[in-house]
Parts: structure tokens; sequence; C-alpha cells
């Protein structure tokens, strides 16, 4: 059994997010469901962590077909695009999308920690709730849900995977966009002027960088 390169690449990676990311997602399910504001709406709180859990599942069939060690004819290319090491489009689009996933798992983890105490893994306010702008906030308003989709987007260009990149971009994606609207919404709420003054700020820019010309 043998794994292509971006394959070997993209599991070190996770691996190592993993364990830096660890205790501060421990942390934050301790948290969750203490808020003094909690909503128990489906849609915001549970559809984007099990799509992105959909994904994920979905990954690890693609990988292993890219990578050949399933042996599935008929999976190329409506599974992966590329069988076994990469070349041409594919090396290219495997490097891009670990590109992708590195920028992805800097912003996921690194906007868990910029939140500190106010991270959460449910959309909720909690007891001396403060506004946050340090860290990754100061570039980006969500950069945790940024960087699950960025992750997410970057290992299934990784994989070569074109249904998973297509349902990262058409499902997961704005349902992280809508849970990220509702916490606008009940922040602005609870924290008034001062949230509202960062997010003028921030040029309302909730998952794409403001340095970035085209965001939302």
């Amino acid at each position: 059994m043998s794994f292509n390169v971006p394959t070997l690449v993209t599991v070190a990676l996770v691996s190592v997010g993993a364990v830096i990311a660890a205790p501060v997602l421990t942390k934050a399910f301790i948290r969750r469901g203490t808020g003094v504001k909690y909503e128990k709406n489906f849609i915001i709180q549970r559809a984007p962590q099990y799509a992105s859990v959909l994904t994920i599942f979905g990954l690890i069939p693609a990988f292993l077909m890219y990578s050949d060690v399933i042996k599935a004819d008929w999976a190329h290319p409506l599974v992966t695009l590329g069988q076994g090491e990469p070349t041409g489009i594919t090396l290219i689009i495997s490097w891009l999308g670990v590109l992708v996933l590195i920028s992805g798992l800097i912003f996921m983890i690194g906007g868990w920690i910029s939140l500190g105490e106010a991270f959460t893994t449910d959309a909720e306010i909690l007891e001396d709730h403060k506004v946050k702008s340090d860290g990754l906030l100061k570039f980006v308003m969500h950069p945790a849900y940024s960087g699950i989709i960025q992750s997410l987007l970057g290992a299934s260009l990784a994989s070569t995977s074109i249904p998973l990149v297509l349902f990262t971009i058409c499902v997961v994606a704005p349902l992280w966009l809508n849970r990220a609207k509702y916490e606008e919404k009940i922040l602005l709420e609870s924290l008034g002027d001062g949230y509202r003054e960062y997010a003028e700020k921030m040029k309302w820019r909730r998952l794409v960088p403001k340095f970035i010309p085209i965001g939302v």
C-alpha cells in the first residue's frame, strides 16, 4: 500500500493541526451550551458542522482512490481526476489544494485561539462576552469559519475531487456564512455599538480578509 505525495502531505498537515487544536477545542466543547443567549436552530448550529463532517468522510475514500489504494477505475474522473502519482493538471490542482489547506488551518486554528475565552463550538453569547478584535480577527470577522471552508476546499482540491469541491462551495460555505450572519445579529444585540464599529472597520468582511479586493 502506497500513497501519493499530496495525500501524505495532507495527512501530515491535518495531523499537526489536530494536535495543536486539541487543547483549544476541548475547552470550547466544555463551554458549549453555557451561553446567556443560545439558539437551538438546527440550520444555524448543527447543519454547518454536519456538512463539514460529511465532507471529511467523503475525503477519506477520495484520497484512497486518488492514491490508487482503492482500485476503482469507475471513480475516475467521477470522484477524483487523478489516480496514483499526479502529473500535469492534477499535479497543479493537488498542490494548489495543499496551499489552500495550509491557509485554512492557519485561519481555523488561529481564529479559535484569537477568540480565547469567547470561543465555543456553538453560536452563542457567553457571560461577560466582549468585542474581540485582536489576532486574526484583525483581518476577517470570522477567521475560524473562513478557515474551515478553506481547509475543506483545499483538501478537496488536493484529492482532485470535483464533487467535494462543489459540495464545499455550494453547501458548506453558505451554511457557515449563514451562521456567521446569525452570530453578528446576536453580537450586535448584546454588544451594541462596540461590535458595529468593529464590523464597519472590517468592512463587514465575514469570510474573506479585507486586504483581498473582493469577498464576503
